[in-house]
């Protein structure tokens, strides 16, 4: 490995874990670090646009919609006039269609229905529009994450 790899490894690994101080001093601080699910099973997402766009026809967009049945859905102001928030939850009793975990299929639908809206379609990390690469250790570890973004964390 030549100094400029060297180099960047090292500042790599000194952000980790910078990173990883920092968020354990913030936890310190607080009950939650954000990424326990709601009490009530909410789950929400901010969307950039109107209300009234978002509900076209009485429709949402197509990913909510296929199971928008079985959600109690709520539409907000999100802060600073910054578009608004959908809220969503599964309704008692009732059952989503698709995969085991019904937190899951929710944020999937939120998620997705918000890339619709404001760009006319899911967007997909893969595949990936230049090909395959060779595997390094840490373009590995950001290919794993982009395999699991849809799973849990920030929708």
């Amino acid at each position: 490995m030549d100094g400029k790899a060297a180099a960047a490894v090292g500042i790599g690994i000194a952000g980790a874990a910078a990173g990883l101080v920092a968020r354990s001093l913030v936890k310190e601080h607080r009950d939650s670090d954000g990424d326990a699910p709601h009490p009530e099973g909410w789950k929400a997402v901010t969307v950039l646009g109107d209300t009234d766009d978002f509900r076209s026809g009485g429709r949402y967009p197509e990913p909510l919609q296929r199971v928008a049945e079985a959600l109690e859905i709520r539409l907000e102001p999100a802060p600073g006039d910054k578009g608004f928030e959908v809220h969503a939850r599964v309704c008692d009793g009732a059952d989503l269609p698709g995969d085991d975990d019904p937190g899951m299929t929710l944020r999937a639908a939120l998620r997705d229905a918000k890339q619709v809206f404001e760009t006319g379609e899911v967007l997909r990390a893969t595949p990936r529009p230049h090909g395959e690469r060779p595997t390094t250790l840490l373009g590995g570890a950001v290919d794993k994450e982009e395999d699991d973004g849809k799973g849990e964390g920030v929708l």
